[in-house]
């Protein structure tokens, strides 16, 4: 359905990241997320087997099967090799790592968002991936990407989002994410730790009012970023 300007309505992907339970999962895609983040590499506690992930996605495979709706395997400190193999066990459709741009391949044979970190303060902290490669750009904290609960100034990167898809994270909760949108328009929104009663566990009514929040925005009129 197009507006009254005869333009589609805009439609921002939704990532819920660091889940690790199956009913955190299912509440996220039944409220109407896009793509589901399992962390199966790295240091936090929000990590899970791939093993267990594989099983949370046999057991909404009928959900996945909808749209554009992805199980998307989020790993730090692995090589192409390592990253393909944590993929297939963890039956993921998609790949997220951090790790320096210019390390990861083109051919990597699963759709894959680069993360580049953002400081605080607005400083974007490393190169942009390949143009075939999803760009994330995510809070850094004294290297540390993921996690922190902290936002960044997200009109730094207009130029970047004017000329290619970008998934936008850090600090993403239901009272900041339509200003996130409005300021960048990006891709997608991720987010993870601002949706937890506990490290691991979603709330449920946060995942509520995020998601929700950001079809809100989707259908409000577009107005020039401040």
């Amino acid at each position: 359905m197009n507006d009254a300007t005869g333009r589609a309505p805009r439609r921002t992907l939704v990532k819920v990241c660091g889940l690790t339970r199956l009913e955190d999962a299912a509440w996220a895609l039944d409220c109407g997320a896009d793509w589901c983040g399992f962390i199966v590499h790295g240091h936090t506690p929000r990590r899970i087997e791939p093993e267990r992930a594989a099983e949370i996605v046999d057991a909404l495979s009928e959900w996945l099967a909808e749209g554009n709706r992805k199980m998307v395997a989020v790993m730090a400190g692995v090589d192409a090799a390592q990253a393909l193999e944590l993929a297939r066990r963890a039956r993921a459709h998609r790949v997220q790592v951090h790790q320096p741009a210019g390390a990861w391949p083109l051919d990597f044979p699963l759709p894959t968002a680069v993360a580049v970190g953002v400081t605080p303060e607005g400083r974007i902290l490393g190169d942009e991936p390949a143009a075939r490669h999803l760009l994330m750009l995510d809070t850094s904290i004294a290297g540390h990407e993921g996690g922190t609960g902290r936002t960044w100034p997200w009109a730094v990167a207009r130029p970047i989002a004017a000329r290619r898809d970008v998934l936008l994270a850090g600090g993403l909760h239901a009272d900041n994410v339509a200003e996130a949108i409005h300021t960048l328009r990006p891709f997608g929104v991720d987010a993870a730790s601002r949706l937890e009663s506990a490290p691991g566990v979603k709330d449920p009514e946060k995942v509520r009012r995020y998601i929700e929040a950001v079809r809100t925005c989707d259908l409000a009129p577009e107005r020039e970023a401040g």
